[in-house]
């Protein structure tokens, strides 16, 4: 692991008010204010990825719901049997 002067390092200007929200929650988190604030940014970088899938998935079951509303389907009757509580 890289100490932290070969790390790269970014100078950021928080808005007024926004740096005791982020000591508060690293505190909380027990964190320092560094990690906090990185953890935070990769957190949402993942749910960037995850909300893009879930909106290719919305779109994917929409379509799958447009041809099941404007198909005919027969479905035979079938019976399931389940087990006695006691087996396993």
């Amino acid at each position: 692991m890289a100490n932290s002067h070969e790390k790269d390092k970014f100078v950021i200007r928080l808005p007024d008010g926004l740096r005791p929200s982020i000591n508060a929650q690293a505190k909380a988190n027990h964190r320092s204010m560094n990690n906090e604030i990185i953890h935070r940014l990769e957190r949402s970088l993942e749910l960037e990825v995850l909300y893009d899938n879930q909106v290719k998935l919305n779109a994917i079951l929409a379509r799958c719901v447009q041809q099941l509303q404007t198909t005919v389907l027969t479905v035979e009757p079938f019976s399931i049997i389940l087990p006695n509580k006691g087996e396993g």
